[in-house]
C-alpha cells in the first residue's frame, strides 16, 4: 500500500501526514472596541443626557419639548454634533441628546453629504 501524501506545513516548511507538530490550537481573537458600547461610554452618555435634561436638543431648538430616556421605548440617542466620518470627536461639548425621529433624520441627510449627494 502506497504511503499516504503528506502536506505542506507554511509554519515549519515540511511535509506533514498529520497535523503540524508545531501548530497552535485556534484562539478566537479579542477586537478592542471603538470606545462607544464601553462603561466609560455609557457614563459620559449618561452625563450628556442629564446635561440636556433627557430633552431632544433638534426638538428643542424647534420650540417641541420631546423626552427621552436612556433606554426603551422613547429611548433617545447620544448624538455627535459634528459626525466622527467628518473630524468631530468624543468630547461632550460635541455630544447632544436627540430623539429617535430626530437621529434617522440627521443620520440620512448625513448619509446623503457623505455619498456626495
Amino acid at each position: 500500500m502506497p504511503a499516504k501524501p503528506g502536506r505542506w506545513c507554511a509554519c515549519c516548511r515540511a511535509v506533514h501526514s498529520d497535523r503540524c507538530p508545531q501548530s497552535q490550537p485556534w484562539v478566537k481573537p479579542v477586537h478592542k472596541r471603538s470606545g462607544r458600547g464601553g462603561r466609560p461610554w455609557q457614563r459620559k452618555r449618561e452625563r450628556v443626557f442629564e446635561r440636556d435634561g433627557f430633552v431632544c436638543q433638534i426638538c428643542l431648538s424647534k420650540g417641541i419639548e420631546t423626552i427621552v430616556t436612556l433606554h426603551g421605548e422613547l429611548g433617545g440617542v447620544c448624538d455627535h454634533i459634528i459626525p466622527k466620518a467628518e473630524g468631530g470627536n468624543d468630547d461632550e461639548t460635541n455630544l447632544q441628546t436627540i430623539c429617535k425621529s430626530c437621529d434617522k433624520i440627521k443620520t440620512h441627510a448625513e448619509s446623503v453629504r457623505g455619498r456626495g449627494g
